[in-house]
């Protein structure tokens, strides 16, 4: 997998005084946000290994440390947005733009992680936080693009292909895998827009038995919304190995709905109140209160009008 250095910070780095400062006139913290970021951050330290004795551990770890200060991002946001992109502070000014030090200063590891549960979020969220959750994730995934030259967009995708396998195939299920699917999840979603794949590679990596490969072929396809692979699409909601499968299958979906004919709209609404009689064992993934319950209700109403 191709990894860039992170950038230096430069001259337009905000100052501690000037954080500082902001954080004091901060007052209101988004209620989904806080909690949110509230259940990232005990995910973060929390582990279990399996075997024959199950484990838990417990540690702070630098990933911890990104959540918790995140908790004050949706607060930054609004007020940079409400004064026109700038802020003005004792010390200096606060400008979009001065925030992607902050952004670059993370791993390429937990900026996927913060776009795909950024993602997660806005899909569950009111309509309001869903606008929140959206432009944060928006920020997140340019701060990751703009790492990776567009001539090597692809070979960095399809590499995030082969490690997505790699992982499902060698570490046992749990929250150091979870966080490492997720990451790679969220940084396809980033470099999904950079690649140029033709209509036969797309429907090769949707219709292969490797699910690194299929997860690309629905990153690229979501970004694309084309119902050109809207069949594709529509066997891999209904035959989903795992619900994270699924979930990617259904957001390719909905970007597809306004674009389908009838004949479509009526295969996948068959397909969606198929697939909502939960039932692991048969693999219909669409689990009641779950994001993709959400993300189901939405393609339905969306189907109606």
């Amino acid at each position: 997998m191709i990894n860039k250095p992170n950038q230096e910070p430069g001259s337009n780095q905000i100052s501690r005084e000037a954080v500082d400062w902001l954080l004091r006139k901060i007052i209101h913290i988004p209620k989904n946000w806080l909690i949110i970021s509230s259940i990232f951050i005990l995910l973060s330290i929390f582990q279990i290994t399996g075997g024959e004795k199950i484990t838990f551990k417990f540690e702070v770890t630098n990933t911890t440390a990104v959540f918790v200060a995140l908790i004050w991002l949706p607060s930054l946001l609004k007020i940079i947005a409400l004064t026109g992109g700038a802020i003005k502070t004792p010390v200096g000014e606060i400008t979009g733009s001065s925030m992607m030090p902050m952004l670059q200063s993370l791993t390429g590891d937990t900026l996927g992680f913060l776009i795909e549960q950024t993602k997660l979020a806005e899909e569950i969220a009111p309509p309001q936080q869903q606008l929140e959750m959206r432009q944060m994730r928006h920020e997140w995934q340019k701060a990751y693009a703009s790492r990776v030259p567009s001539s090597e967009a692809r070979k960095q995708i399809e590499s995030l292909s082969q490690r997505y396998k790699e992982l499902r195939n060698s570490l046992p299920a749990g929250a150091k895998r979870t966080f490492e699917m997720e990451s790679i999840a969220g940084r396809m979603r980033a470099l999904a827009s950079e690649v140029n794949f033709s209509e036969q590679e797309v429907n090769n990596l949707l219709k292969s038995n490797d699910q690194g490969k299929r997860l690309l072929g629905l990153s690229v396809t979501e970004w694309s919304g084309d119902p050109t692979y809207f069949y594709a699409v529509l066997n891999t909601i209904n035959n989903s190995e795992t619900a994270f499968e699924q979930t990617c299958a259904l957001r390719a979906a909905e970007k597809m709905v306004v674009r389908l004919n009838t004949q479509q709209k009526q295969d996948l609404h068959s397909v969606l109140l198929h697939q909502r009689n939960f039932n692991e064992a048969e693999k219909c993934w669409i689990r009641p209160n779950s994001n993709r319950w959400a993300l189901s209700d939405r393609i339905l109403t969306a189907l109606e009008e």
